[in-house]
């Protein structure tokens, strides 16, 4: 598997006391991705912008978090900067860990602190979280027909030349299809479902869906409860509705998995990363084609990223 999206770098900076990468109480480690059968975790660096003085100083103590745990834990997890690399891990049997950061606005609209990120080994930045942020603006109805600003449009471009994934989840509409419209590479919602199931603005419209699949971009399957249904428990049955939607909306070669674990409520029908096979046992017992389980697992994820970091 290829999950696009989690956040426990977040709860390792904040709980240094229970675990590391290797193991602790969270939704995933090393043990845990390596039960599931993984290829590759994405770890998004989560900065919240009204609870940090300097957004930026954040990001740089969580990435060193980051690279100090890749340095502990070489013989079983490396960082990949490139498909290259990607591709080294698959045939060494060792774990790929993508870098990415969650809140573009943490580099202040600098370019030259965007490429500092490149150099350091972000792989894949989502533009936008809940607050306006300088680039773009966030989902909600108060941010409504507000695109990149002219400043955003410089950064997309600038990541887009350097090789630095685009995600559009937590945007708004306007900015999503502005990005549509502009980009050369496929577009990724790296943990976002289907607002014709959950009317959250979070989620993404049939003609987001339809967009981002005709742009050769993927969508990662959110195990948010919020973003599934009304369950208290984020269901497996709510995961499946949501992934056979955005698959007959879509097709096979836009799904992909964006758990967001760690970042949500840990009231999970899948109780971590080890569990998540559970799902595609489900997806096969509703009908989904054995070749679309596959392309959702970790093919379609594995396309995206070799056109962006050949």
């Amino acid at each position: 598997m290829i999950d696009l999206h989690c956040d426990t770098i977040m709860q390792l900076i904040n709980h240094p006391d229970k675990g590391d990468l290797m193991n602790n109480c969270w939704k995933i480690d090393i043990e845990k991705l390596k039960r599931g059968g993984y290829y590759l975790q994405d770890f998004a660096l989560f900065v919240e912008l009204d609870h940090e003085a300097d957004p930026y100083a954040r990001y740089e103590a969580m990435r060193q978090v980051f690279a100090k745990q890749m340095e502990l834990y070489s013989p079983y997890i490396r960082h990949v900067k490139s498909y290259e690399e990607y591709e080294a891990c698959r045939r060494d049997g060792v774990l790929g860990a993508l870098l990415s950061v969650e809140e573009g606005g943490v580099f202040g609209g600098s370019l030259e602190k965007l490429k500092k990120a490149y150099d350091d080994g972000v792989r894949l930045i989502t533009i936008s979280w809940n607050f306006p942020n300088g680039l773009s603006y966030p989902h909600g109805p108060e941010y409504e027909g507000k695109g990149l600003t002219k400043t955003g449009v410089a950064f997309v471009e600038y990541m887009e030349e350097l090789g630095i994934m685009v995600d559009c989840s937590h945007l708004n509409d306007a900015g999503m299809f502005q990005l549509v419209d502009m980009m050369k590479k496929p577009l990724i919602a790296s943990h976002s479902n289907a607002r014709a199931l959950t009317p959250h603005t979070r989620n993404l419209t049939d003609e987001q869906i339809r967009s981002i699949a005709e742009k050769g971009g993927v969508i990662g399957l959110n195990f948010a409860q919020a973003f599934l249904g009304e369950s208290r428990v984020s269901q497996i049955r709510d995961m499946v509705r949501h992934t056979m939607h955005i698959y007959q909306v879509g097709g096979s070669d836009v799904l992909a998995l964006g758990t967001d674990f760690d970042g949500i409520r840990p009231d999970t029908e899948i109780e971590n990363a080890a569990d998540v096979p559970r799902l595609f046992t489900s997806l096969a017992e509703a009908g989904l084609p054995e070749e679309a389980i596959e392309k959702m697992a970790w093919r379609n994820a594995e396309r995206v990223m070799k056109e962006w970091l050949a």
